[in-house]
């Protein structure tokens, strides 16, 4: 194997890496059981759906907000301080939900906000791991593509173990359980040689480097977290479009098909990006796999049909890993190496933002057309409203850098 094609293994090879991988594999599973093992407790313990869908958006809202200023004290002082005191918070508020479960409505929305602000960014704070342990080109591009696959196999199959789990025991083991990842996840990363060596800027306190350390004040960030919104909103618009579809269709077990479709293809695409990789500008690529992504998500919600929404969820999902992918790679070459942790961060908002805008989206559309047409709408909202405006900004710039 030439060095321009490193393979998969070479890369977990690199001395470490798989240790600080694998135990943030074990954290990011507690992030992809809570959620669904926190509305499974709470509509047991007070008999209201209403009560748990708000205290679970709490803790999703307090956690996107809570983001970039995480990943800001995370570069400064250091993954070690940083993560383990949000890893023993957020473990904490965990219990402390199934301990007070049938607490009043303000308890459990505190709880829920101190779980969400306190969530640990084991995502982001891998992609710093990646991009230190790594030289910039096919090695990274790897490293990164093994990430975004492996969060998706997590997030797929996170919702299925609490789901099997509160069936078996009951919900609160179900969140216990999580609550018990983020703790043995976050104690392995943190003492992980990868991470204890991320020991933070503190020590950079010049005037003038100060802004260099600010990613949205980076030349070229801000357009790359706008174009990072699209898929996002895509992601949103599928997650809600799987039940709708279903629905519309009598069964209620096609909504599980296709959203494993959906991931499966998501990892399977990550994987062979990773190993072909592209040579274009990540902004172009960026452009180009988004474009992609929204035309088959048209045609699919154009065409109408079950068989159709199996092959394009399929086909969209090839669409999803690498853009995200490239979505990280284009962050972290437009920003100094010390801020690589909020760099990723504010990728990983302009995501969350996109797919929160596209199921409430999705939703108040499809109720008046129906999930077909809702779906062609979005994505053609999405070009015209994001792509198009980033396509002409791209188009400038390059203009002004060849004149």
């Amino acid at each position: 194997m030439s060095p321009e094609r490193p393979s998969y293994a070479s890369v977990l090879r690199t001395p470490h890496l798989t240790r600080s991988f694998l135990a943030s594999i074990i954290g990011r599973l507690s992030l992809a059981t809570s959620g669904l093992a926190l509305i499974l407790l709470l509509e047991q313990s007070t008999g209201s759906f209403a009560v748990a869908g708000i205290a679970t958006a709490t803790l999703g809202v307090a956690n996107v907000v809570a983001t970039p200023w995480r990943a800001r004290l995370i570069d400064r002082h250091g993954q070690r301080l940083v993560v383990t005191s949000l890893g023993l918070v957020h473990a904490a508020s965990l219990i402390a939900v199934g301990v007070l479960s049938s607490a009043g409505l303000p308890m459990l929305l505190l709880l829920s906000a101190l779980a969400g602000v306190s969530a640990p960014p084991f995502g982001a704070v891998m992609r710093v791991l990646w991009a230190a342990a790594l030289p910039a080109g096919p090695q990274r591009t790897r490293g990164f593509s093994l990430d975004a696959v492996a969060e998706e196999a997590t997030f797929a199959v996170g919702p299925l173990a609490a789901a099997v789990l509160a069936v078996v025991a009951d919900p609160l083991s179900s969140l216990l359980v999580s609550a018990g990842c983020v703790a043995l996840g976050t104690a392995l990363f943190v003492t992980s040689p990868r991470s204890r060596a991320q020991r933070g800027s503190r020590q950079v306190e010049v005037p003038d480097a100060r802004p260099a350390l600010r990613p949205m004040r980076s030349k070229g960030f801000l357009p790359i977290v706008l174009a990072m919104t699209a898929p996002g909103v895509m992601l949103g618009c599928v997650e809600v479009a799987a039940p709708a579809v279903a629905a519309a269709a009598s069964s209620t077990v096609l909504a599980g098909a296709l959203l494993a479709v959906f991931a499966g293809a998501s990892a399977i695409g990550g994987l062979l990006y990773g190993r072909w990789g592209l040579r274009a500008r990540p902004e172009r690529q960026l452009l180009a796999l988004t474009l992609a992504l929204l035309a088959i998500i048209t045609a699919t919600g154009l065409l109408g049909g079950v068989g159709v929404a199996i092959v394009g969820f399929a086909l969209s999902g090839l669409f999803l890993a690498p853009t995200l992918i490239v979505g990280y790679l284009a962050a972290d070459a437009r920003t100094d190496p010390r801020a690589r942790t909020e760099a990723s961060s504010w990728i990983n908002t302009a995501v969350n933002l996109g797919a929160a805008l596209g199921a409430a989206a999705f939703g108040a559309l499809t109720d008046r057309v129906g999930p077909g047409p809702a779906l062609a709408i979005s994505a053609i909202g999405t070009l015209i409203l994001i792509c198009v405006p980033l396509a002409l900004h791209d188009r400038r710039s390059r203009r002004r850098a060849d004149g």
